[in-house]
């Protein structure tokens, strides 16, 4: 299914709208239909009072079925049935009052738009459809004679000086005025209720997002770490903990390169991560190199990178830390270590060479004695 299907709340309001549309309608054409029967002597036949009342009762029954049923997918499979129930009840109708021979077409409008705005695409186009059926099939059973045709109005001239014809064309169309004005009414009211449900929705969720990003920058601002965004070949994105380790303000790293803060050892490796990164050929990676601090200050700094989207972009998020005093600690204990290990070999090998001297002393003496 295409649209977005509604809640079973706003469905249910939508459906006894209608229903409440419905009985306006049906009410108005039953007292239409009397005053001008008795008022204007109209030729209606006692069948179009009796399927008028009939549809009128088939409302409450539709309605009976609406509140009995749970599911958002029942309430559409009834709306549907109870559409094409009336689209039948229509065309018999359409039926009594000659319309074939004048203005037949006309009375289908209501049900085709009513099914299109209050159900999916799909069911509105059986619902057209089978009208369309309906009314063509009425024509052709009327044109072959195997039904009887109803002539309502005489077909003579100066039909604009006939009574009953300028009373039914007033009622009618002043009724049709009305009833669409009524319609656009209540179509109007469901769209703004639903515009306020998506108002209030976008309100949350501006809400949701203010306070997520809120959230995120003050996480970012007080991260140990430095973090930048890097995009299209610039810096997006900075954070007060990179200014720090840089050296440079936000607004200064805006206009520099990348390369600019690499030492150039180091200008190789960070090149190939940065064009991986974006490629996605790898989307996150650890690694250390040399960079330049403002003033030339060399540093040492380890990388955290990740691809990401910004702003609908391919971009690069990256956290960097300066481990200059790491890497001298480490360094100072490497060489620590390494003197250890030479004075350990020193130290063995002179007591290994006191034992030899002891053993050739003792043997010499046992060679005297």
């Amino acid at each position: 299914m295409s649209e977005i299907e509604p809640d079973f709340n706003e469905l249910i309001h939508r459906v006894r709208d209608s229903i409440i549309l419905r009985r306006i309608t049906l009410i108005f054409f039953l007292i239409l239909v009397n005053v001008l029967r008795f008022g204007v002597k109209a030729p209606f036949s006692n069948a179009v009072s009796f399927l008028l009342v009939v549809w009128f009762l088939t409302s409450f029954i539709f309605a009976y079925l609406i509140r009995k049923q749970k599911l958002v997918s029942r309430i559409d499979s009834i709306h549907l049935g109870y559409f094409i129930l009336e689209v039948l009840i229509l065309t018999c109708i359409v039926h009594y009052i000659g319309a074939v021979e004048w203005v037949g077409a006309v009375f289908y409008i209501f049900p085709i738009i009513y099914a299109n705005i209050q159900m999916t695409k799909e069911k509105g186009l059986i619902v057209g459809s089978i009208a369309i059926v309906c009314y063509i099939s009425l024509a052709l059973l009327e044109y072959s004679r195997i039904i009887p045709h109803k002539t309502f109005f005489p077909l003579a001239p100066n039909l604009y000086l006939d009574t009953t014809y300028v009373a039914t064309t007033i009622g009618g169309s002043a009724g049709m005025l009305g009833l669409v004005a009524y319609t656009c009414g209540i179509f109007a009211k469901m769209l703004k209720r639903k515009s306020d449900e998506l108002e209030e929705k976008v309100v949350e969720r501006t809400q949701e997002l203010t306070e997520s990003e809120e959230k995120y920058r003050n996480l970012v601002e007080k991260s140990f770490d430095g973090i930048y965004i890097w995009q299209d070949d610039g810096f997006k994105f900075v954070n007060d903990k990179f200014e720090e380790i840089s050296g440079y303000t936000a607004e200064e790293l805006e206009k520099m390169d990348f390369k600019e803060l690499v030492a150039p050892e180091s200008l190789e490796l960070v090149s190939e991560e940065i064009s991986k990164r974006l490629s996605r050929e790898r989307p996150s990676k650890h690694y250390e190199f040399v960079a330049l601090r403002k003033g030339g200050e060399r540093i040492d700094v380890e990388i955290y990178s990740a691809a990401i989207n910004y702003r609908g972009k391919p971009a690069i998020q990256v956290s960097i830390r300066d481990i200059t005093e790491r890497k001298r600690l480490e360094d100072e204990i490497k060489t620590r270590l390494e003197e250890m290990e030479r004075w350990h070999k020193l130290t063995v090998g002179r007591e290994l060479k006191m034992v030899e001297l002891k053993k050739r002393l003792k043997e010499l003496e046992d060679r005297r004695s």
